[in-house]
């Protein structure tokens, strides 16, 4: 879509070179609103966003609500947020880009990557108006395309895709024909309907463009334990022997929570067997918060920890941090369940705890919205 919306806008002013800017949100310098886009004499300017997070406003990439950190805290948390999303958390091609649809009724999945949930969906919903019920025009997705600022937000997203690969040094390892050979239909700079296969636009360079190299302090940005790991494994099982509540709720088994799911409606701590094994080389540990249930029309969002021992101490700079999961609410999938699988063993290992017969993953609403949320079970995969 980026890509055709290009080529149209060049035909339309006869440049034959013109290329779209993307939204660099995810380096310090790019973390408030660029000035093209907040110039009320500029094309790009857009009514419809929310005031309070104009410029000089730092972007929150890992959005819930508003709050009242520093430029310089708010910075520091977006990169080791960045650094979970693109690295430790993000290790291999389905946890990074998601599941891939196979064909057939059977083929459907709904398992999103790491950064679409978020920076993908919260700063969707961090550029909307809050005057707006659904904080459109980006907070919804059917009128997330009419701010200007969507397409430089989106060529961002797709100019991480090459960062991720890069960063990884991981080409495309997707090989299934279904997903390939998929196919949708764009109207090009000439009116014609064209036919673009899945393989067709996997490479930048095939497509003719490439993007302006920047530096990537969040590469540097592993975050470290809330408490050194020898004394949280004390407290964890001191209050596990004591059968003290961990946080909200304590569960023992977490293959399946409930008959029709467990309503998050509160922090919902559950103890995961760790599946111990000497694992491949190439294997990856996964855990996976399976038969996720979206209803009502509201932004949804939880973040994952693993072995939190203090809920003061929740943020992306802790190495407790397993990832987030961030619902835009309108994309046409609501009724489908969601899978969310987050790579762990780079934060197992660093809490010294891949080693553990089991560990305590929580689950933390960060909206009222969570209320309508119900999920199906919490356990641990390995992906190759």
């Amino acid at each position: 879509m980026i890509y055709f919306h290009e080529r149209i806008l060049g035909s339309l002013i006869g440049d034959e070179t013109f290329a779209l800017p993307y939204w660099a949100w995810d380096i310090p310098q790019g973390m408030v609103i660029p000035d093209m886009y907040t110039n009320n004499s500029s094309s790009f300017y857009h009514t419809m966003r929310d005031v309070s997070h104009l410029p000089p406003q730092t972007a929150d990439l890992n959005y819930v609500s508003d709050t009242n950190l520093s430029p310089e805290d708010q910075i520091d948390i977006n990169l080791a947020f960045m650094y979970n999303q693109m690295v430790s958390g993000a290790r291999k091609t389905e946890l990074f880009m998601g599941c891939t649809y196979k064909a057939g009724k059977e083929g459907y999945c709904n398992g999103p990557g790491t950064i679409e949930l978020a920076p993908h969906n919260a700063l969707h919903t961090w550029i909307g108006s809050s005057l707006n019920p659904g904080r459109e025009d980006m907070g919804k997705f059917y009128s997330a395309a009419k701010d200007p600022i969507f397409y430089a937000h989106h060529a961002n997203i797709d100019r991480l895709w090459e960062v991720w690969r890069e960063a990884h040094k991981q080409q495309l390892d997707i090989k299934d024909p279904d997903w390939l050979d998929s196919f949708f239909y764009f109207y090009d700079e000439n009116l014609r309907l064209v036919r673009v296969k899945v393989g067709d636009v996997v490479d930048t360079i095939k497509l003719g463009y490439s993007y302006e190299q920047v530096h990537r302090p969040w590469l540097n940005m592993r975050p470290k334990p809330s408490y050194p790991p020898k004394l949280a494994r004390q407290m964890l099982k001191t209050k596990e022997k004591n059968k003290l509540e961990m946080l909200s709720r304590t569960l023992v088994s977490s293959s399946e929570l409930d008959t029709h799911g467990r309503a998050l409606d509160a922090s919902l701590t559950v103890k995961v067997r760790n599946h111990w094994r000497k694992k491949e080389k190439e294997e990856e540990k996964v855990i996976v918060v399976h038969g996720i249930e979206v209803k009502g029309d509201a932004y949804v969002k939880f973040d994952v920890y693993v072995n939190l021992i203090d809920q003061f101490k929740i943020s992306p700079k802790f190495r407790e941090f397993a990832g987030t999961f961030a619902h835009i609410p309108g994309g046409g999938a609501g009724k489908k369940k969601i899978d969310l699988k987050l790579g762990v063993s780079e934060l197992l290992e660093d809490l010294e705890a891949d080693q553990d017969e089991s560990i305590w993953v929580t689950l933390l609403p960060t909206t009222p919205s969570c209320s309508n949320v119900t999920v199906g079970g919490v356990r641990m995969e390995y992906i190759k």
